[in-house]
């Protein structure tokens, strides 16, 4: 018997799900759209509920982990309806399973990334989507639609709220943790480590933070969810409860997207009182971390199921700025996008013309770009643009000095990091390119020491890559070929197409003799900028009038980078 009822999926570039007519099914949450994913990739399409749970809720407990892929389960059930929720998927206590013949896939490499936009805190969906990404035949297992769907993909664009214009990145509060002993020394331990966190928080400049003074209005511990929106105008809300063993605590922490109502995730933090008291600040480290990642991975959804004009702002540049720096092209041209809506919006706002002249400088720097004269050229524009707006911000400065690196006006771009300091003197950018002119110009021990700082400064930057592989080139260039590797490597786990740090992990490997790694590393560099050569790097690489630029193109030459 075949069923009537259908739906066609389409897994590259952003997520699409519809009916077999045209009309969208609007699924919403990373982790639901995963779970699709992971059935359509799956053998017959099946997938056990213990290696579901394990993939997307690794980090909440067995206990956790059920009921968090029972309440998925249940809002795709009430999506589609009980009716075709039950043709479309067979289910029992140990597996899920979505019939083959309800389904097809759409949509092929050439649309983009697979699950493009899709991130979730979890090591093992992190590992498998890596493996997925990495399969020659990806989706050779399932159903092929004959044809798109005859309805449009994309939902024509509904009005925007006027708040979208607000403000540029979200707000997030830090609730006190509740004690759950009767005494109140939970309660004390809650909101000590829930104000270190808020500290913690606010030194990332791309998220806005409640004052922790605020967050402990009495009425929040009772709010329902609804009423943080009007009581603090928050996106996010992180709350939970300390639990105290002897001299150890344990913290269960939800982080909360207030807008849909979703519960982003649920995790468990352990620590020692003692230890705590004391200065010690992993937990706090920790948490910080991961609901910083959360914000930015939580910006990428909206992506897979909304047109741009439908996103909020802060969204989308929070979007933007994640995006920037992925490995793929695809990810990187919907960064563009992204800023350039949100330039529509807030034309009068200097970050996002920032953002939208260091987007083209990465073009050229990753070899992306069709034309580097005209690109440069936009970048010019653009940093200058935002200087318009805002003359005194240190980003916008810090970014008009990156864009002299481009022009060897070095005396220029020296001058625009010292005026960013002058604003912000913890400013990280500004210290981390900083550093890089002083690599550029070989004096190593400034590079490092510029470099090393601005890493310290920045423990929640998106784009730690980026410092650990402008640290590794002055490491480098000061002659610590083994700390440049380590960097290096660090920075590629991340990023592992950035062609800078491929080089900078070449010339070290050459300089430590290591030349059978050195020659496989320049065949990597080949392999992902066909166009690169000694000649081309020592014509337009920003250190070309020094003799570090000099001595490295040898270096590449010796390792079999060709000279033309």
């Amino acid at each position: 018997m075949v069923n009537e009822t259908r739906i066609r999926i389409r897994l590259f570039g952003p997520f699409g799900l519809w009916w077999d007519n045209g009309d969208e099914i609007a699924l919403r949450g990373s982790k639901a759209i995963a779970l699709m994913a992971m059935l359509v990739t799956a053998p017959d399409h099946k997938r056990s509920r213990v290696w579901l749970q394990e993939k997307l809720w690794g980090r909440s407990g067995s206990e956790h982990g059920r009921a968090s892929l029972r309440q998925c389960i249940s809002a795709i059930k009430k999506l589609l309806g009980a009716s075709a929720f039950a043709e479309i998927f067979q289910t029992s206590n140990e597996f899920i399973q979505l019939r083959s013949d309800t389904f097809s896939t759409v949509g092929s490499r050439d649309d983009g990334e697979f699950l493009e936009g899709v991130e979730i805190a979890s090591e093992g969906f992190t590992e498998w989507l890596r493996e997925q990404r990495a399969r020659p035949h990806l989706l050779a297992n399932a159903p092929v639609a004959a044809a798109a769907p005859a309805a449009p993909i994309i939902p024509e664009p509904r009005p925007r709220a006027e708040s979208r214009q607000d403000r540029l990145f979200p707000v997030v509060a830090v609730i006190p943790f509740a004690g759950m002993d009767r005494e109140g020394l939970g309660d004390d331990m809650g909101d000590a480590i829930a104000q270190d966190v808020t500290r913690s928080l606010s030194r990332s400049p791309y998220i806005m933070v409640i004052s922790h003074l605020s967050s402990r209005n009495s009425q929040l511990r009772t709010a329902q969810l609804h009423e943080f929106k009007s009581l603090l105008k928050v996106d996010y809300v992180i709350m939970g409860r300390v639990r105290l063993s002897n001299s150890n605590f344990r913290i269960d922490v939800d982080f909360i997207d207030t807008a849909s109502g979703e519960l982003c995730w649920s995790r468990n933090f352990h620590g020692n009182v003692d230890h705590f008291f004391e200065g010690g600040d992993e937990v706090v480290d920790e948490m910080a971390d991961a609901i910083a990642q959360a914000v930015f991975s939580g910006s990428l959804a909206p992506l897979a199921v909304e047109r741009l004009p439908n996103i909020a702002t802060h969204r989308l540049m929070t979007a933007a700025i994640t995006l920037l720096h992925r490995q793929a092209k695809s990810s990187f041209g919907t960064a563009r996008d992204c800023l350039q809506e949100v330039i529509d919006r807030a034309p009068n706002h200097a970050l996002p013309h920032a953002w939208f002249a260091k987007w083209h400088i990465k073009s050229i720097k990753q070899g992306w770009s069709d034309d580097d004269v005209r690109d440069l050229k936009i970048a010019q524009e653009s940093s200058r643009r935002a200087l318009d707006c805002n003359p005194v911000c240190p980003f916008s400065l810090s970014i008009n000095g990156f864009v002299h690196h481009h022009t060897s006006r070095f005396d220029e771009a020296f001058r625009y990091h010292e005026e960013s300091l002058a604003h912000d003197p913890n400013h990280a950018l500004a210290w981390l390119l900083t550093g890089v002119l002083h690599t550029f110009m070989g004096e190593g021990d400034a590079a490092v020491k510029n470099t090393e700082w601005a890493r310290k400064l920045s423990p929640l930057d998106p784009h730690q890559y980026f410092y650990d592989s402008m640290a590794a080139g002055a490491h480098a260039v000061n002659g610590d070929f083994e700390s440049a590797l380590l960097l290096a490597d660090r920075s590629l786990r991340v990023n592992r197409r950035y062609l800078s740090t491929m080089r900078v992990r070449a010339y070290s490997l050459a300089m430590l003799g290591r030349n059978k790694d050195a020659e496989r590393a320049a065949r990597e560099i080949m392999s992902i900028d066909p166009t690169f050569s000694v000649a081309k790097y020592k014509a337009t690489h920003p250190a070309r009038h020094y003799d570090t630029g000099a001595q490295w193109g040898d270096v590449f030459h010796r390792i079999g980078i060709p000279l033309d």
